[in-house]
This record gives structure tokens, C-alpha cells and sequence, in this order.
């Protein structure tokens, strides 16, 4: 009975138990995992196409000018109008575009183009949907709903870039897209379930006044912004670090398919097992360990050994093959059993696992810093500018980082991360 009675009064239940938030929730997860198995699947086709890693550093960047452009305006017209029609057209829109490629996944002027639409419907998309949640919940079940909500995104992100490379293969490349559009549609359908009357808008308005007045608009808020940064303690240095852990996710996305390829000598769109289970895994046990252990550890400290540790790795990366092969690797491997055998794969893993682990000692304590320091009135302008600001930034490095992959290899780019970040490290520590 005791437990019986513990579970009736456990707030995440509780708020399952509400059907319309349990709604919202399934549609996240189908709509996230379409989107970032979409993410790697393109980027795995495009590789397959052209051999380029510059072209997959232009495809990503299709991604993200849509982001630098859009994304407030985005947030302006999910405050004026009915967010469950932006969410409900936003689903079926992007799986009826993505049906294209299953019926020509050969042409990239194609590839690109659906790129491009999916990204500009997100950019509505987005803005949208964290802002359900309040609607959905009473004020004492906020906490509860956003944890929920944060289970759904990460697990849906790791999910989606794990399954796309076993889904190309079992589905083949253009079969998968029937996948992922009906993965969309299936969010839709849950979407649509959500009553009416709980997403209806407050803040109607004049659109088209909203539109001329834009500039105006984005003007003034981008002031009011930067100041408030360069007012608020600690939160500048945070909110670098936040967009430099973004910037490098998205550079490693450009040039994972030719490390596969020309570093370990395995199939690129295999290697998203042995790439983003370890990192997404070890991102899992990062969180676990600052939310449990580390949580009174200074801040600062956290993210310089996140940034001494990517270093790191990324600076080992380049090198698997010359670590395994020394003398006093092959005396261990005599004694361990065939799955414990130190390769280059085995070692890409583990590394990987770090990568992973490194990331959420930057991206937590850093998100945490803005959370805690920031004015509540301006926590949705910062992260409406963290959301532009790391498309700006990406945008010429990951184009830089690919051309520079297909010139003087994966490796060598994968060492000037590395090294950056071990100096960026040191200046952190010094300075």
C-alpha cells in the first residue's frame, strides 16, 4: 500500500497521467527521432554520393542558415498564432517534402533542396513546442513536465543517431524515408489529439504589423540582450563555452563519414553504433554524475575539465591506429579475450564514450550558469540568440572543416579541435 501511495504522488506519473501532456510528449519523441535520423541519414547519402566532406559541411550548412535567420522571427509567429496548427502543419509539411528523396535519392541539388524546406519549416517548429508545456500544466507541475520533456528530447536524439545507420541498411537509402516521413505522421496524429482549447494563443495579433515592425522588433531585443550579457556575471563565459559545445557537435557531423572511412576503414553508415551510442552514452553518464556527485562542484572547474578532456580526445583521435599498434598494447591484448581486444574501432569507441562525456562537463554546467543568472524575462531572448549565434559561428567552420578534411585530412582537423580546446583550457585556467 505504501507504494502503491508513492507512486500515486510521484510528479512525473502524475503528469503522464494527463493525456493531452502524454500526447504532446509521444509527439516529441516520434518527431525527434524522425528529425535527427533524417540528420544522419543525409549526411551518410551525401558522403555516398560525392566522397566529399566538403559537400556534407554544405549540406549541414543548409541546416543552419535557415537557423541564423529565422529562428526569431520563428518565435514571433508562435506567439501570435494557434501553436497546435504550427506544430500539426509543421510534421506533416516536413514528411510530405522528405517522400521526395524516396522517390529520387540519387540527386544532391534534390538532397539539398529538402534539406533546405525541412529546415526553414523548423525554424517555425521549434519556437513553438517547448511553449506547449505551461499550457498543458499547472504551475506546481512545471518541474516535473520539463524533466519529462528533457528525458524525451535527449533519449529521441540518441535513438534517432543510433538507429539511422541500421535503418539504411535494413530499409535501404530510399526506403528509409518512408521511415522517418511516417514517423512525422505518426507525431502528427498525436499532436492532432491534443485538445484545441488547451494550445490556443493569448497573444493573437496583427501578423502582417508584426512583420513590418520585424526589424524594429529583432533590433530592440537584440539590444535589451547583449546588454543584459554584458551586465550579468559569468554569464558571457558560459554562454561561449554553450555555443562552442554546439559548434563542435555540428564539425564533427561534417567529418565523422570520412574519419569512418579513411582513419578506421569501416563503413561510414555502420560507424553511427560505434560513434553516437558510446557519446550519447556517456553523455547519459555525465549528467547522471554532475546531477548526483558534482553538483556542488564549482562550475568553472567542471567546464575547464570538459574542455582539458575534449581536448584530449580529440587530439588522440587522429591516432588510433599508431596507439594500437605499439608494443605494449600488443602484450595486453594477448590476454584479453577477443571483444576486449584493443583496435583502432574498439579504441574510436572509447574515445567516443569521452567525447560524449567530455561534452555534457561544458554543456551542463554552462546551461546551468545562464539558467541561474539570467533574468527570467530574458531566459527565451538568450537562448533564441544561443540558437543564432551557433548557426553563425558553425556556419564558415564547418564549411572551413570539411574543405580542409578533403585537403589535408580527416585527422588533421580532428587535431586543430583538439588542440584549440587544450588552449582554450589553459586560458581558462590562467586568465
Amino acid at each position: 500500500m505504501k507504494i502503491f501511495k508513492k507512486l500515486q504522488s510521484n510528479e512525473i506519473l502524475l503528469v503522464l497521467a494527463d493525456s493531452s501532456f502524454l500526447y504532446f510528449i509521444l509527439s516529441v519523441i516520434f518527431s525527434q527521432i524522425a528529425i535527427n535520423m533524417m540528420n544522419v541519414v543525409l549526411i551518410f547519402l551525401i558522403f555516398f554520393l560525392t566522397s566529399s566532406n566538403f559537400l556534407v559541411s554544405v549540406l549541414i550548412a543548409a541546416f543552419m542558415v535557415p537557423q541564423i535567420l529565422l529562428s526569431f522571427f520563428g518565435g514571433v509567429i508562435a506567439d501570435l498564432r494557434d501553436k497546435k496548427i504550427i506544430l500539426f502543419y509543421g510534421n506533416i509539411l516536413r514528411g510530405i517534402i522528405l517522400l521526395l528523396l524516396f522517390l529520387n535519392s540519387t540527386s544532391v541539388p534534390l538532397i539539398y533542396f529538402v534539406t533546405l524546406f525541412v529546415a526553414i519549416a523548423t525554424q517555425f517548429y521549434i519556437p513553438a513546442e517547448t511553449p506547449v508545456i505551461p499550457k498543458l500544466l499547472n504551475n506546481k507541475h512545471l518541474t516535473a513536465g520539463n524533466s519529462v520533456f528533457g528525458v524525451a528530447m535527449f533519449g529521441s536524439v540518441m535513438i534517432g543517431y543510433v538507429l539511422a545507420g541500421p535503418a539504411i541498411n535494413f530499409f535501404g537509402r530510399s526506403d528509409v524515408f518512408i521511415l522517418i516521413s511516417g514517423l512525422l505522421f505518426i507525431a502528427t496524429i498525436f499532436i492532432y489529439l491534443i485538445p484545441s482549447s488547451k494550445l490556443k494563443s493569448n497573444n493573437v495579433g496583427d501578423l502582417g504589423y508584426s512583420i513590418f515592425g520585424m526589424r524594429g522588433f529583432v533590433r530592440d531585443n537584440l539590444r535589451g540582450t547583449f546588454a543584459m550579457l554584458r551586465k550579468t556575471k559569468g554569464v558571457v563565459g558560459a554562454f561561449i563555452l554553450l555555443s562552442i559545445s554546439q559548434v563542435i557537435i555540428l564539425i564533427l557531423g561534417a567529418i565523422i563519414p570520412g574519419y569512418a572511412k579513411t582513419i578506421l576503414e569501416v563503413d561510414p553508415e555502420k560507424f553511427s553504433l560505434l560513434l553516437f551510442a558510446p557519446a550519447s552514452f556517456g553523455m547519459i553518464i555525465a549528467s547522471f554524475m554532475i546531477g548526483s556527485l558534482f553538483c556542488k562542484t564549482n562550475k568553472e572547474k567542471l567546464m575547464t575539465w570538459g574542455l582539458f578532456l575534449s581536448g584530449l580526445v580529440f587530439c588522440l583521435l587522429p591516432f588510433t591506429s599508431k596507439i594500437v599498434s605499439k608494443a605494449f598494447v600488443q602484450f595486453f591484448n594477448q590476454f584479453l579475450p577477443n571483444f576486449l581486444v584493443i583496435d583502432t574501432v574498439h579504441l574510436a569507441v572509447f574515445l567516443a564514450f569521452f567525447a560524449g562525456f567530455s561534452n555534457a562537463l561544458v554543456f551542463i554546467p554552462s546551461q546551468t550558469v545562464i539558467q541561474e543568472n539570467v533574468p527570467e524575462d530574458f531566459r527565451s531572448k538568450v537562448y533564441g540568440l544561443l540558437f543564432s549565434v551557433v548557426g553563425l559561428l558553425s556556419l564558415i567552420p564547418i564549411l572551413a572543416s570539411g574543405g580542409i578534411a578533403d585537403i589535408l585530412g580527416v585527422g588533421t582537423v580532428l587535431f586543430i579541435i583538439g588542440f584549440s580546446l587544450l588552449l582554450l583550457g589553459v586560458f581558462k585556467v590562467f586568465v
